[in-house]
């Protein structure tokens, strides 16, 4: 998300190949992408996010992405499985930022039919945390504190786990991804 990133890129190349090559794979479960800046952003660099959301969403949901880690933003939010609507428009046909489709409302509980992805921002280690300064109906949580998110696999590798740990060791968001 720092480097020449557009499509025909070669960081566009390499992340089109290595999720063609990852997802042609019987052997793995789960696609989880990591990168610094979100694609959905309340705080800080939103037209960075807009971009990377233009270029990579689609691709993303062709090769069934399950999760995508950022951190950029030092805060933790926590998305419902969403895809992404390019075409949206207002009610008064101005273009206006592309309002993403929840395919699962359940606040923890999802399957990998739900066919949306999961976006995470986890920036709560070593930096002074940012408020949060919007809430947007697509969050299932958000939260200023310090904190870590540990994601465990269960059931044979078919379940994923996530839990944000505050620094005092409480669990203040859970969620959990079945691939059936």
């Amino acid at each position: 998300t720092e480097h020449p990133f557009e499509e025909g890129s070669k960081q566009y190349e390499f992340i089109k190949s290595d999720l063609e090559k990852t997802s042609k794979n019987q052997d793995i479960d789960w696609i989880v992408v990591h990168q610094h800046k979100s694609f959905y952003s309340t705080k800080q660099s939103k037209g960075v996010a807009e971009e990377l959301r233009d270029t990579y969403l689609e691709l993303f949901q062709q090769y069934d992405v399950d999760l995508v880690i950022s951190s950029h933003n030092q805060y933790y939010e926590r998305t419902y499985p969403i895809l992404y609507n390019k075409e949206y428009e207002s009610e008064t046909n101005k273009k206006v930022e592309p309002k993403p489709i929840i395919t699962n409302p359940s606040r923890s509980d999802y399957s990998k039919k739900d066919n949306g992805i999961i976006f995470l921002t986890v920036g709560t280690a070593g930096d002074e945390l940012d408020s949060i300064i919007e809430k947007h109906y697509f969050y299932v949580f958000q939260e200023s504190s310090f904190g870590f998110l540990e994601i465990e696999l269960e059931n044979n590798g078919k379940t994923l786990v996530g839990q944000f740990h505050t620094n005092y060791g409480k669990v203040i968001d859970q969620f959990t991804l079945n691939n059936t």
